[in-house]
């Protein structure tokens, strides 16, 4: 049998992951099991957005045998222990959605009581030790060779831009074919399959699987194999974003939170990235409800005087994903393939989703039918399943203020499916058996601390149980070891100075100090 061959169309994250990935999944120990090459334009902006990702971020790593200290080092990356929401239910509310809680072997309670209670400590408290840790900015790790007993799990924050580079490095040494050349036309065979991409070089790249990674272009599966688009914007209303970068040397805020900050606006929410060298700012909006001026005016009110003089970046988006991700032989992987608002970190995700999966469901034979099939269900289930758990976080508000917040709770901004599932819920809380799907990324854990963040039921339950409710009782193994840890770990920013050598800019003049905690 022939060598299969793969080509990734269109570079960036989402082809440098996709390529780097799946060599080192499918070609793993040095065996050449199938060519893959990559072609991406020199002429071809790249977009820096996505810089906050989920902790499966970390398969790839593992995946790919690097170390971690040289990714974040190659990347500017610091590390993410989850979202802190800011002003999402009402005006003053804070909730965390963070990767670390306790896992009970038995039946889970811990939402039912905190249901009962008076609700006189967040839910996420109950159950977890890193909001509280986050809040005082320190690392989900030790410095040096020293390693918690039972540590936190994180993610990253990181330069998109680089990790795209860094990537391209490790595929292209470990055997990835690199084309930089523009393509000019798309040969299709008799059988409706694509048979080659011509390129203004001259080049004819023949293979066997076509990748499309030319974002929301969709040059191959849009415009030459005509693959419709699912539109979700009935139900997520945000199709703009506005974006900042701020450097450090312009303003230093003291400290590194661990962290991605989301904070409501007036119509929409806005990202606050730590990065080893700048902050990256972005405020995700409707362009319903405000135009382009006002959300660059919102966003640096946010961001206080010294965004003077910082430009912003305008990014236009559409929410949904394609209504097939792999056609004949032509696979969508990113923005070309799908999207949704990047409130809960998902961009990355489901490119490193989408490589894993073909890497698994890979055609070594003729018939891609059965294959494409399993993977659509997969890439659709769980595009649908993020779509539902993004919506969560809008339909419960109580936020009345403006229009964008009275629209996106109307019964008609809200998917008949969320609906059932509030319904549902309101007869039991979340638990495992409420997602049997293995491939679920949200699990009722997920779904608690959103709920209970949003103080999902708080009228119910206060009409169920009209007595005095009893206050939140903390476990005390949660209590004890959110004691050690907080003696234990260093703050964020000494372990990124410590460890990957990230410039002190507490000494520079004006700079808060690094060790200050946030207010």
């Amino acid at each position: 049998m022939a060598l299969k061959k793969v080509l990734v169309v269109g570079g960036g994250s989402a082809g440098w992951i996709t390529a780097a990935y799946m060599n080192a999944a499918i070609n793993a120990g040095g065996k050449k099991n199938v060519e893959i090459s990559l072609i991406e334009s020199p002429n071809t902006p790249k977009i820096g957005v996505g810089e906050a990702t989920i902790p499966l971020i970390r398969q790839v790593l593992q995946t790919l045998g690097l170390n971690e200290i040289e990714f974040m080092k190659r990347t500017d990356a610091t590390f993410k222990q989850g979202i802190k929401f800011v002003d999402w239910l009402e005006h003053g509310e804070e909730y965390y959605h963070q990767f670390s809680r306790y896992n009970p072997e038995a039946i889970d309670c811990y939402g039912l009581d905190w249901l009962k209670s008076n609700r006189n400590t967040p839910f996420a408290d109950t159950v977890s030790v890193q909001p509280k840790l986050c809040d005082l900015n320190l690392s989900p790790k030790l410095i040096g060779p020293r390693q918690l007993q039972t540590p936190l799990n994180y993610a990253y924050h990181l330069n998109a831009l680089k990790f795209a580079d860094y990537l391209a490095g490790i595929g292209i040494e470990n055997g990835v074919t690199h084309y930089l050349d523009d393509v000019t036309d798309i040969e299709m065979a008799d059988n409706g399959y694509i048979k080659a991409v011509n390129t203004k070089g001259g080049k004819k790249l023949e293979a066997d699987i076509f990748v499309d990674c030319t974002g929301f272009a969709a040059h191959l599966i849009e415009k030459k194999l005509n693959v419709g688009w699912e539109n979700y914007s009935p139900w997520l209303l945000c199709d703009r974003a506005v974006t900042m970068q701020i450097p450090y040397e312009v303003f230093y805020p003291g400290f590194v939170r661990s962290v991605t900050m989301s904070t409501a606006k007036s119509s929409g929410w806005i990202w606050d990235i730590p990065l080893t060298s700048r902050r990256g700012i972005g405020y995700v909006y409707s362009s319903q409800f405000i135009s382009d001026e006002a959300a660059e005016q919102e966003l640096r009110n946010y961001e206080g005087n010294h965004s003077i003089g910082i430009s912003t970046r305008i990014v236009p988006f559409k929410v949904g994903q394609r209504k097939k991700s792999w056609v004949g032989n032509c696979v969508a992987i990113g923005l070309s393939g799908g999207f949704l608002e990047p409130i809960e970190s998902t961009g990355l995700y489901f490119v490193q989703l989408a490589a894993l999966t073909l890497a698994e469901y890979f055609p070594y034979g003729n018939d891609m039918e059965p294959l494409a099939k399993r993977f659509n269900t997969i890439m659709g289930d769980r595009f649908k399943e993020t779509m539902e758990f993004i919506n969560l976080h809008y339909c419960l508000t109580k936020r009345k203020d403006t229009h964008f917040w009275r629209e996106v709770t109307r019964p008609e901004r809200i998917p008949d499916s969320v609906k059932e599932k509030i319904e549902f819920w309101k007869q039991k809380p979340p638990s495992r058996g409420d997602f049997p799907d293995n491939f679920t990324l949200f699990s009722y854990q997920n779904h608690e601390l959103v709920l209970y963040g949003m103080d999902f039921l708080r009228d119910h339950y206060a009409e169920m149980y009209k007595k005095p409710r009893p206050p939140v009782v903390t476990p005390s193994f949660i209590t004890n070891r959110y004691e050690s840890m907080r003696r234990q770990l260093p703050p964020h920013g000494e372990w990124l100075i410590r460890s990957l050598g990230m410039q002190d800019f507490s000494r520079k003049k004006n700079h808060a100090s690094i060790w200050d905690k946030v207010d």
